[in-house]
């Protein structure tokens, strides 16, 4: 097996745990709109930070640094159009997912954690947290950009 090959291998491993990554996150988004019963809501800010840690955020990485290596083995130029492209969009999620969205996950993980430790079955506010219009809007953006993202590393259109 050829060091291209191996790369490339790495690489689409990385983008498949950032999609498996993304896949949980948005289900559990999903699923936390749908309930206000404490456990369910911290059963699933629990699980969206977990795939963030162990999917999401190796998955990222991984594609960039596989991908950024690929680059050197191959014909590619840095500058080429789609893929500065695709530095931007990578950038652009991991900074919302990793900076934003997943600090909010584990807050509403601990305050879920809090209600159950204190017997609260049911909470508005809690559910109002998961589901902050803000948070919502910038899960739907880091979605569409991951997809934007794995669009142009597919098609890579211009080259």
């Amino acid at each position: 097996m050829s060091t291209y090959e191996i790369l490339l291998f790495l690489h689409l491993f990385a983008a498949g745990l950032l999609i498996a990554g993304e896949g949980v996150a948005v289900a559990t988004g999903i699923g936390m709109s749908r309930t206000s019963d404490t456990k369910t809501l911290g059963m699933l800010a629990e699980l969206s930070v977990k795939a963030e840690r162990f999917a999401l955020i190796p998955g990222a990485l991984g594609a960039i640094v596989f991908g950024t290596w690929l680059v050197g083995e191959t014909a590619y130029d840095f500058g080429e159009t789609w893929l500065v492209a695709a530095y931007v969009l990578w950038a652009i999620a991991f900074v919302v997912g990793a900076f934003v969205l997943g600090p909010h996950g584990r807050r509403v993980t601990q305050h879920a954690a809090a209600l159950v430790g204190d017997g609260v079955r049911e909470s508005e506010e809690l559910h109002a947290e998961a589901t902050k219009p803000a948070m919502t809007m910038l899960g739907m953006l880091e979605a569409v950009i991951i997809v934007a993202f794995l669009f142009v590393m597919a098609v890579k259109p211009g080259a």
